[in-house]
């Protein structure tokens, strides 16, 4: 009130004085047209929740294999990875791959917009890492936005699939397997080849190392 009334006089309720035009003019005119409005202006800027265009009725699974070209992810080590450092090293690996398309000759329908992938092994923890790191099952999910309601995924099981960087060691990672049950599986399944380069986000085989970052695939992404 003392900052008030250097700048306005106060009379019956209302303000008066050239501060009046100034303090309507901002905070104070929005609470007067939120009052008008009977509520909370932000109350009317809220939009109503949008559900999906559609909604599926029936199991959506894909057929045929697919082929990807590109490839992003990370690679994160529990505990870190670290010359004689103390085991199990749990290994996982997260991937997004794009630029799909059908695998040749191969039927595929519908082509999925982009393939996701997770799978964690138990290895020995040493630095670097070399031979065959473990085996664990390769969590897929598929997602074609336009056939089902977008984000909708349709996910698939690969199991008994090894990581490992052998024939010959090289600074490449390799998981290999097959789709064993869910979307784009043949019977018998075949297999598939996901290759694929880590790189050192921090830290050295002396100090340990936690993660490493997938910027790019070793060739395409195949039958998967």
């Amino acid at each position: 009130m003392k900052v008030l009334s250097s700048v306005a006089a106060l009379s019956g309720g209302r303000i008066r004085g050239p501060a009046a035009k100034l303090l309507l003019g901002g905070a104070a005119a929005a609470a007067i047209a939120s009052t008008a409005l009977g509520g909370s202006l932000a109350t009317a800027a809220t939009h109503p929740a949008r559900g999906p265009a559609t909604v599926p009725t029936s199991d959506i699974v894909g057929t045929g294999l697919v082929n990807c070209a590109a490839a992003t992810g990370e690679v994160g080590y529990s505990p870190a990875s670290k010359a004689g450092g103390t085991s199990p090293l749990v290994i996982s690996v997260w991937f997004t791959a794009t630029k799909c398309s059908p695998a040749p000759g191969s039927q595929t329908t519908p082509v999925p917009k982009s393939v996701i992938g997770s799978i964690s092994v138990s290895a020995k923890n040493t630095c670097p890492l070399a031979g065959v790191f473990g085996t664990g099952t390769l969590d897929l999910t598929y997602n074609y936005p336009g056939v089902v309601p977008n984000p909708m995924i349709d996910p698939s099981v690969a199991t008994n699939v090894t990581l490992s960087n052998t024939n010959p060691p090289s600074p490449f990672w390799t998981l290999t397997g097959a789709v064993t049950s869910g979307s784009y599986m043949t019977s018998p399944p075949t297999p598939f080849t996901i290759s694929f380069k880590p790189n050192v986000i921090a830290g050295n085989c002396a100090a340990g190392i936690t993660s490493e970052y997938i910027a790019r695939s070793n060739g395409p992404f195949t039958n998967i």
